[in-house]
């Protein structure tokens, strides 16, 4: 079977079932599980390539063989990350790892290694934090280095090593490490899975296009897209975003409305090809749920009870998914709205602790007056992202006293010093990630720094709380809308 091409998916998955069926060894019918799950994968059929994953997991637990269970648990991770589902995946990854530790140092703890950290840098790239992905696409690629005999299968790994590198490389803006890794990724086992080509070269597109060489960036997607053996649906959908931001760059309005619509329809069936990839492997997490009912030798009720209602959950976690990624659309929605009427960003929830009478200070009109002309040219020049600002130090630049100053805050904002501070910061940043693109690749930590926090934690908690989302959520809903963005400023 390890000699049929993964081009051909009617023979290997026809191969691999007869051995399944067939064959009593373990390995072999893992090996063949794998193999089918990897062709289903290849053509963007996740709902049978999910299916064919947890079959190959089970028979790795029940053979009891711990490099077998390590790759089981690790493939299932790796399309769990695929289907953006990183808090699924990194439970199965790391039942993968704790498996590796157990292996003697040769060339399969080596290999295993390598594609743990291959998709522990996919889970920090997934959720933004592209230096932390680069640092362990670099150790997946030193592990590589140690292995005496790669075999083929793992030549394609060791190019993923390559891709990612570059690939993360990109966006921490260092173009020139990028096309590097890229191109070597390129050159090394090009024959080993075309379909990583046409990533690599995906990817040096966005390269080309962050250097503002958009016409070269378009003939090399292009290139991807009359080639008659691109079928990757999801990198279709990729390519033609791509293509529609290239011919914005060169003011080419008609071929970016073009491939802006086939982006936007294709987008749709992938989507829906994920969510039935993703109630399949509920359904099988579930089947193993029961299976561990129907073999347990005593009937304690509250664990059954205790599983089931696992189950049950499980259940409705597609459609807590989609109902949290549609609440959190609508909230980002509303702080966009905000931004451009140039109004406040509030708490959706009120703080009751913060629920204080108006100020008892009389304060002189003619002072009041000064304040409020004073707060309002602190707003404009940006005072606020001062870190070490204080109520004191602010009512010295207006030439005030605290009281005074606390007591006009609170009786025209309607909130105390520190929350009508924090609010300013957070309508700052979401702004600033909002009308520079640059933002988005910025980590948390920076953006915080940016706005005036000091503490990473502090600004995610007060983020949360002034807007509703987190800052990961309101960056990736902001990526997540560029085209609409982008149509309304033809």
């Amino acid at each position: 079977m390890a000699s049929l091409s993964n081009t051909d998916t009617t023979r290997v998955v026809l191969a691999g079932n007869y051995i399944i069926d067939n064959s009593p060894s373990a390995k072999q019918k893992f090996e063949a599980l794998e193999k089918i799950s990897a062709v289903y994968f290849r053509v963007n059929n996740m709902n049978k390539s999910v299916a064919y994953a947890f079959k190959a997991k089970d028979v790795a637990v029940k053979s009891g063989d711990t490099e077998m269970m390590a790759q089981g648990y690790g493939t299932i991770a790796n399309i769990y990350m695929c289907l953006d589902l990183n808090e699924k995946a990194r439970p199965y990854l790391n039942q993968a790892i704790t498996y590796i530790e157990e292996l003697p140092p040769a060339d399969k703890k080596f290999k295993l290694k390598a594609l743990s950290y291959l998709e522990l840098g996919n889970l920090d790239y997934n959720e933004h934090n592209y230096i932390s992905a680069n640092n362990y696409y670099k150790l997946s690629l030193s592990q590589f280095k140690f292995v005496k005999k790669l075999e083929n299968n793992y030549k394609y790994h060791y190019r993923r090593s390559l891709y990612n590198i570059g690939n993360s490389y990109h966006y921490i803006s260092k173009q020139d490490s990028a096309e590097i890794y890229l191109n070597r990724a390129l050159a090394t086992y090009p024959d080993k899975n075309p379909d990583l080509n046409y990533y690599i070269k995906a990817s040096l597109a966005q390269v080309y296009t962050s250097r503002g060489k958009f016409e070269r960036s378009i003939d090399t997607l292009l290139t991807l897209l009359n080639d008659p053996d691109f079928k990757v649906n999801d990198l279709r959908a990729d390519v033609y975003l791509n293509l529609s931001k290239n011919y914005k760059g060169l003011g080419d309005n008609n071929n970016y409305i073009l491939y802006n619509e086939k982006h936007l329809a294709l987008t749709d069936t992938v989507k829906g090809n994920e969510l039935k990839a993703i109630n399949t492997a509920f359904n099988a997490e579930q089947k193993a749920y029961w299976a561990t009912i129907k073999d347990a030798e005593t009937s304690n009720r509250w664990l059954i009870y205790t599983i089931a209602a696992l189950i049950s959950l499980s259940l409705f976690i597609i459609l807590y998914i989609n109902q949290r990624k549609k609440k959190d659309s609508a909230i980002y929605q509303s702080i966009i709205v905000k931004l451009k009427n140039q109004a406040e960003i509030t708490p959706l929830v009120a703080d009751s602790t913060e629920e204080e009478p108006k100020s008892p200070y009389n304060v002189p009109t003619v002072v009041e007056t000064d304040i409020l002309e004073g707060l309002q040219k602190f707003e404009e020049a940006e005072g606020y992202r001062n870190s070490k600002l204080t109520v004191s130090m602010l009512a010295v630049q207006l030439k005030t006293n605290p009281a005074y100053l606390s007591a006009v805050i609170k009786n025209h904002k309607d909130k105390n010093f520190n929350t009508y501070i924090n609010e300013l910061r957070i309508r700052y940043i979401c702004n600033k990630i909002h009308t520079h693109r640059e933002y988005e690749k910025y980590k948390i930590s920076y953006l915080a720094e940016d706005c005036g926090f000091t503490s990473h934690s502090a600004f995610s908690t007060i983020f949360k709380k002034v807007t509703g989302i987190s800052p990961s959520v309101f960056l990736r809903e902001e990526e997540n809308n560029i085209l609409s963005q982008s149509a309304t400023h033809i």
